[in-house]
């Protein structure tokens, strides 16, 4: 993923942009149909969609709501938020991928409870999404802080990659050797997600977990959480940087429903012994 902000006072053109690549005069509108839209809708929180008769969605309805929550802070400049992530050639990610970033950056970047719509767009060689969103709540407070926009944008899409398992590209604002450490760092989180992955379709406890790792030159240290070490480079991943699913209560759950799959399947086979024998018997 790479991202990039954009900030405004406009919500209509972002908005007619996102649907429909620019902004139409209200005869453009009219010429158009449901097959002219650009933008699918896959995420909305705080705002309510209205539908034109031909089933195309209203972009000046969601306008005026923009604007009417901008009146609790006209102080406020540029109140319009625009962030755009786009994806390597290729991947697809799911709509249910989309709208787990969705949700993840209203609550990292201060949105959680503003005005927020994402639009997917597919007429490019890689996929991307644009997200406009309201920075003023309907308490009239900013609760979306510019600040470092650049950097906090990356480090989401770090955070995302591996939480979904999505493509990992390298950060944007590093310089060159700092990029190269941060493929380093990545290329070792993945060589290590993978080796989890690997080990745990052939332990059934935490203990043993840690065991093969141990012989696979890490060391596992358990605490509030959970963190690995290679011994042999001295580098520290927590289970958290390599994605939601290798924290240490989740993987506690993956072990348990291991072994309860293994227990129903050594109970279907018994069960097929059982009828076999019957059938002999008979």
């Amino acid at each position: 993923m790479i991202g990039n902000v954009n900030l405004g006072n406009y919500p209509k053109e972002l908005l007619y942009y996102c649907y429909y690549d620019k902004l139409l005069t209200p005869e453009q509108r009219k010429q158009l149909g449901p097959d002219d839209v650009r933008g699918e809708i896959l995420y909305i929180q705080n705002l309510s969609l209205e539908k034109l008769p031909d089933g195309r969605y209203n972009m000046d309805s969601l306008t005026s709501q923009f604007l009417g929550n901008r009146d609790k802070n006209k102080k406020l400049n540029k109140f319009v938020w625009h962030q755009s992530f786009s994806f390597p050639p290729g991947e697809k990610p799911t709509a249910e991928q989309i709208r787990e970033i969705s949700e993840a950056f209203a609550k990292d970047f201060g949105f959680e409870n503003n005005q927020l719509i994402v639009f997917r767009h597919l007429d490019k060689a890689h996929e991307h999404i644009h997200i406009a969103a309201n920075r003023i709540n309907y308490n009239g407070k900013n609760t979306a802080d510019h600040f470092n926009n650049y950097a906090r944008t990356g480090k989401f899409c770090r955070k995302m990659e591996l939480t979904l398992g999505l493509q990992v590209t390298p950060e944007m604002y590093l310089t060159d050797p700092e990029r190269q450490k941060q493929q380093h760092t990545n290329k070792a989180i993945l060589k290590l997600k993978e080796l989890i992955d690997h080990n745990l379709r052939e332990v059934r406890t935490l203990q043993e977990l840690k065991e093969k790792l141990r012989e696979q030159n890490y060391q596992t240290y358990l605490g509030r959480g959970i963190a690995f070490v290679n011994t042999k480079n001295g580098t520290k991943i927590k289970g958290s940087e390599i994605g939601r699913d290798y924290s240490l209560t989740n993987l506690e759950k993956r072990l348990g429903q291991q072994v309860q799959e293994e227990l129903k399947q050594t109970e279907k086979k018994e069960l097929k012994r059982e009828r076999k024998r019957g059938l002999q018997v008979g």
